[in-house]
C-alpha cells in the first residue's frame, strides 16, 4: 500500500505526507508526536484526504511534486526555492474518515489536564517549602 495524505486546517493544506502503513497508525504518530513524525495539533485538523499509488516510486514522485505545487504550511523538507516548470497528471484524493479522532482528542485533553494538575501540585509543594 503506497499512500499520500493531506491534512487540512480549515481550507488550508497544512501537511502532505506519504506512508506505507495504515493511515490511522500514521495519524496517531502525528497527533501523539511519535519519533520521525511531524507533530500536528489534532484540534486544528478539519479534513484528511488520501490517494493510493501502485508503486513506491510513484508515491515518492507525487509527494515531491505536490509539496512544490501546493506549498503545504508544515512541509519544509523537499520544498524547492523556485517554482515547478512541469505538470504531472492530477491524482484523485478522497476524504478519509478516521473513526478514532474523537477518542484521540479526548485522550489529548485528559493528558493536558493531567499535566496541568501535576504542575499545580508542584507549585503548591514549592510554595509550601518556601514558606516553611
Amino acid at each position: 500500500m503506497f499512500t499520500l495524505y493531506k491534512i487540512y486546517f480549515g481550507d488550508t493544506l497544512a501537511y502532505l505526507g506519504r506512508m506505507r502503513q495504515p493511515l490511522k497508525r500514521r495519524l496517531h504518530g502525528h497527533f501523539f508526536k511519535k519519533r520521525l513524525h511531524k507533530a500536528i495539533d489534532i484540534f486544528s485538523v478539519t479534513r484528511i484526504e488520501a490517494a493510493q499509488f501502485n508503486t513506491c516510486a510513484d508515491m515518492y514522485l507525487y509527494e515531491i511534486y505536490y509539496i512544490n505545487k501546493l506549498h503545504p504550511l508544515l512541509n519544509r523538507d523537499d520544498a524547492a526555492p523556485d517554482e515547478l516548470t512541469v505538470a504531472l497528471p492530477e491524482v484523485v484524493f478522497t476524504e478519509f474518515e478516521c473513526d478514532l479522532m474523537e477518542k484521540w482528542k479526548a485522550g489529548v485533553l485528559l493528558e493536558k489536564e493531567r499535566l496541568r494538575l501535576k504542575r499545580a501540585a508542584w507549585k503548591e509543594l514549592k510554595k509550601a517549602g518556601a514558606g516553611g
